[in-house]
């Protein structure tokens, strides 16, 4: 079913919701002055017992809220090209299924509002949790492609090889939206001092990436615990968190119910970065 769309392509699930909205105006600088198109996708749970006038009603709420969508992003002015589909299915596993041919699959946190007590929908975990792509969740009552957002973006790396892909996108997001990049690491090299720049933290090939983006300013820092205690306490500072999937227990601390007290009050965008991650 999913075989049509482009590898590179952009992939947002709407629903109807302002937070879906705010999705696909944040994907907009992922895609715009590119060929990458941006795929609005609309899924909508079939009802066995419903006749031919119910379908059709269905179809075209569904048309509805993906045009609403569109107009958003167009309302943007923005080179941007977009494409609209509706689909059968649950959410969840039609949306997972979405991410094999895709590099990036953006989504609102809905579900969040409904759920006080955490910091994250369960539409939004499950999927972060399991998508085969990089998983961007937007949050936050800012809007989505709002360039005059000045607070950094943070991403998570220790050293490890997947980590040069996540430094690669955080420089290029930062790049894009005009923001400071925070790197912060679990571990400093052995004999290196507690602070300084870049080169003085980060392991020599993360400090390679950085070359080519002169002009993203770009500042260090050594986690003294938890990686979501840093984020709760730097939250206010906070657009954006990038952390590679295969860091499984930085994931697990985000998405994990112990997550939920420190960040719930936060309204910080998180983007997973799985390995078909965009640009590749």
């Amino acid at each position: 079913m999913f075989d049509s769309y482009p590898p590179k392509s952009v992939v947002v699930g709407v629903d109807g919701s302002q937070a879906a909205i705010r999705a696909a105006r944040w994907a907009v600088d992922e895609v715009a002055g590119t060929d990458v198109p941006l795929r609005l996708l609309y899924v909508a749970r079939t009802d066995p017992g419903a006749g031919p006038l119910e379908d059709r009603a269905a179809l075209a709420a569904a048309e509805e809220v993906v045009h609403e969508a569109y107009d958003a992003v167009e309302a943007l002015g923005r080179p941007v090209k977009v494409e609209t589909e509706v689909l059968d299915g649950e959410p969840v596993p039609t949306l997972i299924a979405a991410s094999r041919s895709t590099g990036l699959l953006c989504v609102g946190d809905t579900g969040a509002a409904q759920h006080p007590e955490g910091w994250l929908g369960s539409t939004a975990r499950g999927l972060a949790q399991s998508a085969h792509c990089s998983v961007a969740i937007v949050r936050g009552g800012r809007d989505g492609a709002d360039t005059s957002d000045r607070r950094w973006i943070v991403a998570c790396v220790d050293g490890a090889p997947e980590d040069v892909d996540v430094l690669d996108l955080a420089l290029n997001e930062a790049l894009r939206r005009h923001a400071r990049l925070r790197v912060v690491t679990e571990r400093q090299p052995d004999g290196a001092p507690g602070g300084g720049g870049a080169g003085a933290i980060l392991d020599p090939h993360l400090v390679r990436c950085l070359d080519g983006y002169p002009d993203v300013h770009v500042d260090t820092a050594v986690l003294r615990g938890p990686f979501r205690d840093y984020l709760a306490e730097h939250a206010v500072f906070i657009q954006l968190v990038m952390v590679g999937a295969v860091r499984t227990a930085e994931v697990r601390q985000l998405l994990g119910p112990d997550g939920a007290p420190a960040l719930r009050g936060s309204d910080f965008s998180l983007l997973i970065v799985g390995p078909e991650r965009p640009g590749r």
